[in-house]
């Protein structure tokens, strides 16, 4: 089946160049319509279903925040969105929060390809939720307050207030919940600045959440074990526990 798109740009050069790249790297793509504000894009929404939404930022009047609002208010499906983007690399993280795709301008064919590859007609509508946190902590340059995970196929959302710790296992790294734990496609190296001061890095495989801690267990040697609310145990490396035991206050 034929991939079907919109464009919401408010650069008709842009909008040009990103349908003329998708042509070359599938010529059967439709473009199912353009617009260059969010009063014609919202139009556009209500009367086409289209299978990827290529989004810009900002636009008039309020950009890809005001749209995504009314969007909302409007009860719309949408369709899978990749924004099209010059935000810097702080930015980024919050779309990625949000399990959306991001591409930079000027556009690059590789990394749209990428994107077509990805689109897959029927595919799991975004939460405008979300998406509009991610758009907020975009201006506070914060981590969103939400983020995505996928689990057989499909997106959940989870909070950071649900978390109770970080835990590396098999090259592979699970935040823990009340859910369950949960695959998440990052490295505790980058989570550790973006988390503190609310999660505290434990050991080199650890992190937890500092609310969850209910007792510090030192060991002999200047290791220790935290053991969490919800009983879960988390190792404290030598190095970690000084920073730890001031951060609890001194104990």
């Amino acid at each position: 089946m034929a991939l079907r798109y919109t464009i919401i740009e408010d650069e008709p050069p842009a909008r040009s160049r990103l349908k003329r790249l998708v042509a070359e790297l599938d010529p059967g793509a439709v473009c199912l319509g353009e617009a260059g504000d969010g009063v014609a894009g919202l139009d556009l929404l209500r009367n086409v279903r289209p299978d990827l939404l290529f989004l810009d930022i900002e636009f008039p009047p309020e950009g890809a925040f005001g749209l995504l609002r009314r969007a909302r208010e409007l009860g719309l499906d949408l369709p899978p969105i990749a924004f099209v983007t010059a935000f810097d690399q702080h930015a980024l993280e919050a779309f990625r929060w949000a399990a959306c795709d991001y591409l930079l301008k000027p556009l690059e064919r590789e990394r749209l390809a990428d994107t077509l590859a990805r689109a897959q007609p029927k595919a799991e509508q975004p939460d405008l939720g979300v998406l509009l946190q991610a758009l907020e902590a975009t201006r506070r340059k914060e981590t969103p307050e939400r983020f995505t995970v996928l689990v057989k196929g499909r997106i959940l959302v989870l909070a950071w207030s649900q978390v109770s710790h970080l835990r590396t296992e098999n090259r592979l790294l699970f935040v823990h919940t009340p859910d369950g734990r949960f695959v998440l496609d990052r490295s505790l190296d980058e989570l550790e600045g973006q988390l503190a001061p609310r999660f505290f890095r434990t050991h080199r495989s650890a992190m937890v959440a500092v609310e969850a801690i209910r007792e510090l267990i030192p060991d002999p040697g200047g290791t220790g074990e935290l053991r969490l609310q919800d009983g879960s145990r988390v190792p404290v490396s030598r190095d970690r526990m000084p920073d730890l035991r001031a951060r609890l206050g001194g104990a």
